[in-house]
C-alpha cells in the first residue's frame, strides 16, 4: 500500500459556550459538535523526498508549516519517531474561515491516514492525544460523529447518533472570520448556558428534535454579527426560507439552518444559490 484516500468531513457546532480564559491562555469551552457530509478529499502517499509536501489547487489555504496537515505530520513524527515522509494531495470543498473545521478535519485525516499507511498501530485515544497538540478541534475529528467537547475543546465525550439524521442547509457569505479575532471580540464570560451530557444523550436517543432546536446557542454570534452584518443576513435568510432554526457555526462565517426534510433542504439550497451575497451553500445531513 503506497497511498491512502481519506474523506475529511466538516462539522457544525450545535452548542458553543465560552466559559472564560484558562491559566494556559486558552479558553474554557463547552461545545456540541457534529460531523456533516460536506467533506474535503485527501490522498496521503509515501514519498521519496526528505520533507513532507502538500499540494492543492486551492491557493488560498496556508502552505508549509502553517498548514495543519503539515503540523499534524510533524507532531506524529515527533511522537512516534516516524522517519518516512509523505506527499499530501488536498482537494478542498469546505470553505476557509467558515467555522466548519476544515483545517482541523484535514489534520485528523493525516494522523489517521499515516497511522494506517505506516502500520503505526496507534489507537484512537493515542491519536487524540497527539491531535490535541495540533489544534483544539482536531481530537474531535479522529472519531467524528457527534460529541461534547470541553476544556479547551480537546476533552471529548462521544454522543450517540440521531435515530434519523438532521437535514441542514449550510450557507456562507464572502466574509471569512479569524478564530483568533473572534475570541478577542468576546466582551465577557457570563457562562449562563449549560448542557448536560447524560440528558443530551437521552434526548438524542429519544429523537427529541425540539430539544435540539431549543438548545442551539453560540457565544460568538453577537460579536461576529456586529462586525459582519452579512453573516447575520445569511441567518435571517435561512429562517425566511423556512428553516426551523438557524445558528452560526464555530467562530463563523458559515451559518446552518435546520430543515424538516431532505426535500426542504434541497429546495432551500436551490433558492439560496441565486442570492449574490452567498458564496457557499450546501444541503447536507449529519453523519
Amino acid at each position: 500500500m503506497s497511498n491512502i484516500l481519506r474523506s475529511s468531513p466538516a462539522k457544525i457546532n450545535l452548542f458553543l459556550e465560552i466559559k472564560g480564559r484558562r491559566p494556559d491562555d486558552y479558553h474554557e469551552v463547552v461545545t456540541w459538535m457534529h460531523a456533516v457530509d460536506v467533506a474535503d478529499s485527501i490522498i496521503i502517499g509515501k514519498s521519496e523526498l526528505d520533507i513532507c509536501t502538500l499540494r492543492s489547487e486551492d491557493t488560498t489555504i496556508p502552505f508549509g508549516k502553517r498548514n495543519l496537515c503539515i503540523k499534524a505530520y510533524e507532531a506524529l513524527k515527533q511522537e512516534t519517531g516516524l522517519r518516512e515522509t509523505v506527499k499530501i494531495t488536498l482537494k478542498k470543498s469546505i470553505p476557509l474561515g467558515s467555522g466548519l473545521g476544515g483545517g482541523s478535519s484535514n489534520a485528523a485525516a493525516v494522523l489517521t491516514g499515516c497511522n494506517e499507511l505506516f502500520g503505526l498501530g496507534l489507537n484512537d485515544n493515542r491519536l487524540m492525544e497527539i491531535a490535541a497538540g495540533v489544534g483544539s478541534d482536531v481530537p474531535f475529528f479522529i472519531r467524528g460523529g457527534s460529541a461534547l467537547a470541553t476544556g479547551r475543546g480537546t476533552d471529548i465525550t462521544p454522543l450517540p447518533d440521531f435515530p434519523e439524521p438532521l437535514w441542514l442547509v449550510i450557507a456562507k457569505p464572502e466574509t471569512a472570520v479569524s478564530t483568533g479575532d473572534a475570541y478577542k471580540w468576546i466582551k465577557g464570560y457570563s457562562g449562563e448556558k449549560a448542557v448536560d451530557a447524560r440528558e443530551l444523550e437521552k434526548r438524542i436517543l429519544a429523537g427529541d428534535r425540539q430539544f435540539v432546536l431549543d438548545l442551539l446557542h453560540n457565544s460568538f454570534e453577537q460579536s461576529v454579527f456586529e462586525r459582519y452584518p452579512a453573516v447575520r443576513e445569511v441567518k435571517r435568510q435561512l429562517l425566511a426560507e423556512g428553516c426551523a432554526a438557524a445558528l452560526m457555526t464555530g467562530s463563523g462565517a458559515a451559518v446552518f439552518g435546520v430543515c424538516d426534510s431532505e426535500k426542504q433542504a434541497r429546495h432551500i439550497e436551490k433558492s439560496l444559490k441565486g442570492w449574490e451575497r452567498i458564496s457557499f451553500v450546501r444541503a447536507c445531513r449529519t453523519l
